[in-house]
């Protein structure tokens, strides 16, 4: 059956779109004014009338942004996406801090953007210590400041994982970091701005917050990194020195209209299109449960858009094309790391000790505030027949 569906405002014929923790269609607000944008051309540097009327709005997506994270004071770096906001936070502090210790320490189920920026580190001759989840894919504090000695200087940790949806304790980490003032705390919220509350004004000891403009509906090829007041980093691109002298390059100011506009429309009556959305997960666990055959993963606190499940002894990459023939459309984990999965399973299920025949047969299912309960039902309906179609494949009916 052909399924014509709203998604994010656009309709979109024969689709159930079911990654949104990959990308977000454009924001129909987004998409309703870029008309009035794209005819902002100057150059924010610029000292006339038309490079200052775009280094307003430039200033007024920062200003958005601060608001939509519920800071205050500090800065927004707009960068060229989520990746290199990690890679700015990251080596930008370490490079600057290492005086006060080699050591730093992270999750091992973080995103590839920051996983493989401390596997730079460690090449470069810093320590590094991987906090490990428990088998459902959640992280304790305990564990976290367990790791950190008194040669730390930095701490990396996600504010939701972007494969489990497991919502991490970042702000109690945070509060408990404030008493080792020598180290500095990052978290990559890329897959929370929107979808999560935070509040960078209570939760002071969060130096570093980075978000992708994408995922909340924004344009792609823009991301940007919080920078609290009075932290200092290492620029990562030099040249004529925008962006605070940390990422030089001139702005994308059409990208970051765009991202702030879409995360000030996102963070409007969130708690209760969170609240909703919980309800939604919920519901759409026991059905899956239901259908029988797969193994849910169930965090401690999980994102109300996302589920990770697996198909035991089938391949993510099947699952997700044997899905997209009936108009499904999920993704074998991370899309960031895609390429990879083909030839081994989500890192993240290794370190939570998953068998690998489970593992490689995992897929995630994400969705947005607007997801109705009609679509997650339509799209349970082709994980019922798509699922029996392929156990009868396999001779496993």
């Amino acid at each position: 059956m052909r399924l014509g569906l709203f998604i994010g405002g656009i309709y979109l014929e024969g689709v159930l779109y079911f990654d949104y923790a990959a990308t977000a269609p454009l924001s129909p607000v987004v998409r309703a004014r870029l008309h009035e944008w794209i005819d902002v051309f100057g150059n924010p540097s610029s000292l006339h009338r038309i490079g200052m009327e775009a280094e307003a709005l430039l200033s007024q997506a920062r200003t958005t942004l601060k608001e939509a994270l519920g800071a205050e004071h500090g800065d927004i770096v707009f960068t060229g996406g989520g990746t290199e906001a990690n890679n700015l936070a990251i080596f930008g502090s370490v490079e600057l801090l290492h005086n006060r210790g080699c050591h730093v320490v992270t999750t091992a189920v973080e995103h590839p953007a920051v996983r493989e920026a401390f596997g730079r580190l460690k090449e470069r001759g810093f320590e590094v210590t991987y906090v490990r989840p428990n088998e459902q894919g959640d992280i304790d504090v305990d564990d976290v400041l367990s790791a950190v000695r008194p040669d730390t200087s930095f701490v990396s940790v996600m504010h939701v994982n972007n494969e489990t949806g497991a919502i991490f304790p970042v702000e109690a980490l945070a509060d408990k970091l404030s008493a080792r003032p020598k180290v500095r705390f990052h978290v990559d919220g890329t897959q929370a701005l929107g979808k999560i509350p935070v509040s960078l004004v209570r939760h002071n000891n969060i130096h570093l917050y980075t978000a992708s403009g994408h995922k909340v509906g924004g344009l792609k090829g823009v991301g940007m990194l919080y920078v609290r007041q009075g932290v200092r980093l290492l620029p990562h691109v030099v040249g004529g020195g925008q962006e605070f002298g940390l990422r030089s390059g001139t702005e994308n100011v059409l990208g970051a209209i765009s991202f702030a506009e879409a995360a000030r429309e996102a963070v409007k009556d969130m708690e209760a299109a969170r609240q909703n959305a919980l309800t939604h997960r919920q519901w759409f666990v026991n059905r899956l449960n239901q259908i029988g055959h797969w193994v849910v993963f169930s965090p401690r606190t999980p994102s109300p858009y996302i589920v990770y499940a697996a198909l035991p002894g089938l391949k993510g990459e099947v699952i997700v094309h044997a899905l997209e023939e009936k108009g499904l459309y999920v993704s074998a984990g991370s899309a960031c790391s895609s390429g990879k999965r083909s030839r081994q399973p989500s890192h993240v299920l290794t370190a939570m000790g998953v068998d690998k025949r489970v593992a490689e047969g995992a897929v995630r299912f994400s969705w947005n505030p607007r997801t109705s309960r009609t679509d997650l039902e339509r799209a349970l309906a082709v994980v019922e027949e798509r699922t029996q179609w392929l156990l009868g494949m396999m001779g496993r009916r």
